[in-house]
This record gives C-alpha cells, sequence and structure tokens, in this order.
C-alpha cells in the first residue's frame, strides 16, 4: 500500500515538472512574440530564444536523471 502511493505520488511530481518545463517553453515563446511586435530586432529576439530554449533541453534533461 505504501509503494503504490509513493508511486503514484513520484507519478504526480513527475507529471508536474513536465508541465512546468512545457508552461516555460510556452513562456518563451510568447516573450518572443511579444517582443517581434513591439519592435525589437528579430535576430536579438531568435538569439535569445535559442539560448533560453537550450537551458530549458538542458535542466529537462538533467531533471531526467
Amino acid at each position: 500500500m505504501k509503494n503504490n502511493s509513493q508511486s503514484d505520488r513520484q507519478k504526480f511530481i513527475r507529471q508536474a515538472i513536465a508541465i512546468a518545463f512545457i508552461l516555460q517553453a510556452i513562456i518563451i515563446g510568447l516573450k518572443g512574440n511579444l517582443d517581434v511586435q513591439s519592435g525589437k530586432p528579430t535576430l536579438d529576439i531568435i538569439q535569445g530564444m535559442i539560448f533560453q530554449g537550450i537551458e530549458l533541453v538542458l535542466k529537462a534533461n538533467r531533471s531526467k536523471k
């Protein structure tokens, strides 16, 4: 019984982390879109989004281990 509740808790935590990463990716995209609409240089925005995306992938990979 204890193992099942621990397993459920771990599954919930993994799902919460996955949702947090998805939300971060959405926020990166939305912020990039807002920056483009505000007239900031597109290349700077793309470069920043790529760096943020790489950071997010690295964080996700670290949390997977």
